[in-house]
């Protein structure tokens, strides 16, 4: 099979044949039919903390046999704790995930544990449903995190509005009564927030508070400032990105009982709540298709800030 492996920290990555895998037990093989680019990657490509070499790529969807077109959830537990009987398997002490510790769908072929983890599509393309994997249920999960603490009437400010943060300001349209306030540095994701049902769009500078939730969908020393800076009394900052801002927790940092809260990625439950929304005509997100020998044109393209909506990897398919 066809795969795009990372060989050294901070290198592009390297097309080149593996054999296929070969499945035991309760594995199955799926054809690789699309697997989104997500801005974690680029982070992966340098944290330093991953056996190499490394195929990445978490939000995938393919053909797998006796099923058909299905979603992969990426979170691979142990399947015996408490956490993973109740269905939360990304949160495992031991959960492995496609594209990070294990070879993901920047290949021809991927190799999943057990066929739990395989949702069916019933009707969505394996293209269109690769980013709700991924960017649909972290956005989703973050959002019903917030919630309670959006009354009717409440603000929420939203900081990052790409292929998550798009995510984010429909469910939060979809599952609270709040005004939606957009942060971004772009006037294309701004503009697009808008179109998706955001209240207000702006750039960082121009945010008041106080407000009843902020969540980070970028996580820099910035963004982290400006959370820190709106939220009132009793909120919540939930933080979703993967960036590297931090805050201090301590007396006249954060105004009292302010709540912090981190979303990490969404359980089988969450993906497939996620994907019931998109069958019903709920949720609008956009995607650009590119074969496997782009992958690393488009990384840059995404490092450079140039994807408004999420690319996707078609492997097996002309470019």
């Amino acid at each position: 099979m066809r795969v795009a492996a990372l060989h050294r920290y901070g290198d592009r990555l390297v097309l080149e044949d593996w054999p296929d895998p070969e499945p035991v037990g309760d594995q199955v093989v799926i054809d690789v039919r699309a697997a989104g680019m997500c801005h974690t990657d680029l982070h992966l490509m340098h944290w330093r903390n991953r056996p190499l070499p490394l195929v990445m790529g978490h939000e995938i969807a393919g053909d797998a046999d006796g099923i058909g077109p299905v979603l992969v959830h990426q979170s691979w537990g142990c399947r015996h704790c408490a956490i993973c009987l109740r269905g939360e398997e990304q949160l495992c002490p031991e959960v492995t995930e496609a594209g990070f510790e294990r070879p993901g769908g920047y290949a021809e072929k991927v190799l999943v544990p057990s066929s739990r983890y395989l949702i069916p599509l019933d009707g969505l393309s394996p293209e269109r449903a690769a980013p709700l994997t991924d960017a649909g249920s972290t956005a989703y999960r973050a959002v019903r995190r917030a919630a309670p603490f959006l009354p009717s009437g409440g603000r929420a400010v939203l900081i990052g509005a790409g292929a998550l943060g798009q995510f984010g300001v429909q469910f939060l349209r979809l599952l609270t009564d709040a005004e939606v306030v957009v942060v971004d540095v772009s006037d294309a994701k701004l503009d697009r927030a808008l179109q998706l049902g955001a209240h207000h769009a702006m750039r960082a500078e121009q945010v008041s508070g106080p407000v009843d939730a902020v969540l980070d969908f970028v996580c820099e020393a910035d963004t982290m400032a400006l959370a820190a800076r709106v939220v009132r009394p009793g909120a919540v900052i939930v933080r979703i990105g993967s960036g590297e801002g931090w805050l201090r927790f301590g007396r006249g940092v954060l105004p009292p009982e302010v709540t912090l809260a981190s979303a990490r990625g969404g359980s089988l439950a969450d993906v497939t709540e996620v994907l019931a929304h998109a069958r019903r005509g709920e949720l609008q997100w956009e995607i650009e298709t590119i074969g496997l020998d782009q992958v690393n044109e488009g990384l840059e393209r995404l490092r450079r800030g140039e994807v408004t909506g999420r690319l996707v990897i078609t492997p097996g398919r002309p470019s």
